[in-house]
């Protein structure tokens, strides 16, 4: 095996990281381009590069789970009242782990997550609007 298909696989393990439809539209363009870039027999992609894809694909997948999914949007009725009592849960349980002094790193967890729970709910109820062409 070569040091440019090592270096093209590796690369790909990266990207792997990405969701699937972007993957589909854009691998092999971003391959082209990271392997076109590569110094003369590197092995291994670059540390910078390397943190700069994964960040990338989870700023990407985090995009992909914050909105509510048009199945949510379909069921608004239901899944209204879903996320509303989970972030309430959330909020409890929260609050229960502070009174028995056991909050530490348990706060740092579900706060954000009942925040998350609280923001798709408001979606739900504040569709984005469409964008006008152009």
């Amino acid at each position: 095996m070569t040091d440019s298909t090592r270096l093209e696989r590796r690369y790909r393990r990266l990207l792997a990281f990405y969701p699937k439809a972007y993957r589909r539209e854009h691998e092999d363009e971003i391959l082209a381009v990271l392997m076109t870039t590569a110094a003369a027999g590197q092995k291994r992609p670059r540390l910078a590069e390397s943190a700069n894809l994964l960040r990338s694909a989870i700023v990407m997948r985090a995009r992909q789970t914050t909105l509510p999914v048009a199945w949510e949007y379909a069921h608004t009725s239901l899944m209204l009242p879903v996320r509303i009592i989970t972030g309430t849960w959330l909020v409890f349980l929260t609050a229960v782990l502070y009174g028995y002094g056991r909050g530490g790193w348990w706060g740092v967890l579900l706060v954000p997550a009942a925040t998350l729970q609280f923001y798709i709910a408001y979606r739900l109820t504040h569709p984005p609007r469409e964008r006008p062409p152009g």
